[in-house]
């Protein structure tokens, strides 16, 4: 997909300039424009919080929530963009997005469409996996430039939505923020000193301050995107990436380096993105970042409407443009009779969950207040062992350890002054906790004393009598035996079933031995539904391997 865009001014300039990256280049840090945004945020939840006292001299506030916050920001922010909503071209299909020689020969058919000279550089906005191959294709087309897009409804497998999880994310961000501003507010401190209290004081406030932080960063960097203001988003991503590094994300800081290099060494293309740095196709403050668009205004509608056998190449092919074409028949429907550009104008009601987010501020406040805030209601269901002078020192430490991490990566793989060596990539530099983990944490132990009945008291052993004694000595002689006898008995190898593929079976599966690559999980989910319940994903993958060594063998 194709967005086009009439920009004010003609940006062509050849040969195009290209600045020398080197070891000194700094392209991940905490600007000092950055830090003048944190400062600009703090203020807005100061000023929304309104702190007065009353007449007892009792301090007094607003309850905020997140969308005064959100309209704040956008109120005091500049909006890029400032362009007519571009025009959508929608391209001819290629072929597997997870085939690095699929990818390059896509670029080299934009390259025919579009008429590039062989000198010209082709612009890709991609996501993060389709991203890091076109960084392998860079090594066979130079004049490759890919442009990194957002994080966008990652891993449906997973059960995992960008949108709610970037959702929840902000509503313990904006009870964070109230807590805080409030607690200082109460203990007469300046912001500034939280970070340096005594080494084990305010362990709590000094943990969830820092990710009161290195939140607002992210929020710059998404409400660049949302206002297409290109400085927001460079500024934000930019502090924000050695966090990747620190979280383990190695293959996301690995892109991010490229991305961000690619915009220090390319002056004429972060000229263009100044223009347009997101897709103006929503009304002001929801614009969607590039590879949102695609998704959403491409991609989703394709889906939505391919039915059939999707095993057939071909036919997929056919199907697609199939859809492409009905898609712009109707746009061109609605633009005639509904006016232009009549993209996503509608407004959505969203629960601020006023009442949950203040009572969490008031644990917060609570837990601040707290010499051991580890005995507080809000940590006792589930404990974190890192709410310690230890753990804060750690994730003091985890930025630090991430801006080391990236920077190798940047002069490692990107200006190649060092050898590449990925070892301690993927060390975490914080300790992660996941729900299962929480689960398991939950259910009972095996093999815990039993309890006593009511007529016993707690602490003393029932007296037992000899016949009992006995009976209880003659059962353990005898379990003991039966455990020894199982240990002399050799053990019987388990011998392995062989499934045998039935015709019928074999004439459904056909259709992925047509293909050259593993078929995609979409396509093998097509083909279960046809299949008996005893087939998997595993299986299928099996039998195509198998069959596709049997045939380059037979050549």
């Amino acid at each position: 997909m194709v967005f086009q865009f009439s920009l004010p001014e003609v940006i062509v300039e050849k040969p195009e300039p290209i600045r020398d990256l080197n070891i000194d280049t700094q392209i991940f840090k905490i600007s000092q424009e950055m830090r003048d945004i944190i400062f600009k945020i703090n203020e807005i939840f100061i000023s929304l919080l309104a702190f007065r006292y009353n007449e007892r001299q009792e301090l007094e506030y607003n309850k905020i929530d997140l969308t005064a916050i959100n309209s704040e920001i956008l109120r005091q922010t500049e909006f890029g963009c400032n362009l007519l909503p571009p025009n959508v071209v929608i391209l001819e299909p290629s072929g597997f997005p997870n085939d690095d020689n699929e990818i390059l020969h896509a670029t080299e058919m934009y390259r025919r469409d579009f008429s590039l000279e062989e000198n010209d550089f082709l612009d890709i906005c991609a996501d993060e996996a389709i991203f890091r191959r076109l960084i392998k294709c860079r090594n066979k087309s130079e004049n490759i430039r890919p442009i990194l897009g957002v994080k966008f409804l990652d891993k449906f497998a997973a059960v995992i939505d960008y949108r709610s999880t970037r959702r929840v994310l902000e509503l313990i961000w904006v009870a964070v923020g109230a807590a805080i501003n409030i607690y200082l507010q109460k203990s007469k401190i300046k912001i500034e000193e939280i970070l340096f209290c005594p080494a084990n004081e305010k362990i709590c406030l000094r943990i969830w301050y820092l990710y009161y932080e290195w939140f607002a960063i992210w929020k710059t960097h998404l409400t660049g995107i949302r206002c297409g203001n290109y400085e927001l988003q460079k500024f934000g991503l930019a502090a924000f990436a050695p966090l990747f590094s620190a979280a383990k994300k190695s293959n996301y800081a690995t892109s991010v380096t490229h991305f961000l290099a690619n915009l220090e060494k390319y002056p004429l293309l972060e000229k263009k993105l100044r223009l347009c740095a997101s897709i103006n196709l929503a009304r002001e403050g929801h614009y969607p970042a590039f590879d949102e668009a695609l998704e959403t205004h491409g991609v989703a509608y394709i889906k939505q409407n391919i039915t059939g056998n999707l095993c057939n190449q071909e036919n997929l092919e056919l199907q697609i443009k199939a859809t492409q074409e009905e898609k712009n028949r109707i746009d061109t429907l609605l633009n005639e009779f509904l006016g232009t550009y009549t993209y996503q104008h509608k407004d959505r009601n969203t629960n601020n969950r006023i009442e949950p987010l203040w009572k969490l501020v008031h644990d917060l406040l609570e837990a601040f207040e707290m010499d051991n805030p580890i005995n507080h209601d809000l940590f006792k269901k589930n404990s974190p062992p890192q709410l310690n002078q230890e753990g804060l020192i750690k994730i003091n430490q985890a930025y630090m350890d991430g801006l080391k991490r990236i920077k190798e990566i940047f002069w490692q793989e990107v200006i190649k002054t060092e050898a590449i060596n990925t070892k301690g990539r993927r060390v975490l530099s914080v300790m992660k906790t996941k729900i299962s983990d929480l689960s398991k944490n939950k259910k009972p132990r095996k093999n815990t004393v039993p309890k006593n009945n009511g007529n016993q008291s707690s602490g003393v052993l029932p007296i037992q009598s000899n016949e009992q004694v006995l009976q209880s000595v003659k059962g353990n002689l005898k379990r003991a035996s039966i455990e020894l006898d199982n240990q002399n008995e050799p053990q019987l190898k388990r011998q392995r079933i062989r499934i045998i593929t039935t015709e019928e079976e074999k004439q459904i599966l056909s259709c992925l031995l047509q293909k050259e690559i593993i078929p995609t999980e979409t396509e093998i989910n097509e083909v279960l539904s046809k299949l008996s319940q005893e087939w998997n994903i595993q299986r299928v993958k099996r039998y195509w391997n198998n069959n596709i060594r049997h045939k380059k063998k037979s050549k």
